[in-house]
């Protein structure tokens, strides 16, 4: 495999992350001293962290059959062991049809090359995609 389809392929298997994950997902996918920011600020130190933040969101009801759905992928390599991902994407919960537009977020995902030529994720970055509000459309005139 080339190292954009390893990091493609992690990019979809993160989307087990809300399905009961097993510790190994998070092996898998993760430095050991990642970082993991969420939608909502809140910062997520190491894999232990956020192994057990994903699986106590992922015992809630409201998750039970959610998906990941992500809409965009761009991979840039920034030298010859780290890569920069920007994807777009969100949660889709079991009741809806299609991913509600006002759930969607963008992320920014730095991989970095292991030494057995596996890629893992360092840092995480998760932000809703908002409209402009209206103070900046009203400062941008």
């Amino acid at each position: 495999m080339t190292d954009e389809q390893i990091i493609n392929a992690k990019m979809e298997k993160m989307g087990a992350m809300f399905q009961n994950p097993p510790r190994a997902l998070f092996e898998e996918l993760f430095m050991e001293d990642c970082d993991y920011i969420t939608f909502n600020g809140k910062h997520l130190k190491g894999i232990e962290e956020n192994f057990h933040t994903h699986l106590q969101l992922s015992g809630l009801k409201i998750f039970r059959g959610a998906t990941l759905e992500t809409a965009s992928v761009q991979i840039k390599f920034r030298g010859p062991g780290t890569a920069v991902v920007i994807a777009t994407g969100g949660i889709k919960f079991r009741w809806q049809k299609q991913l509600p537009k006002s759930r969607r977020s963008i992320n920014t995902t730095v991989f970095i090359r292991q030494q057995n030529g596996d890629w893992k994720i360092a840092s995480f970055q998760n932000s809703r995609i908002r409209g402009t509000g209206f103070l900046q459309r009203l400062l941008a005139k």
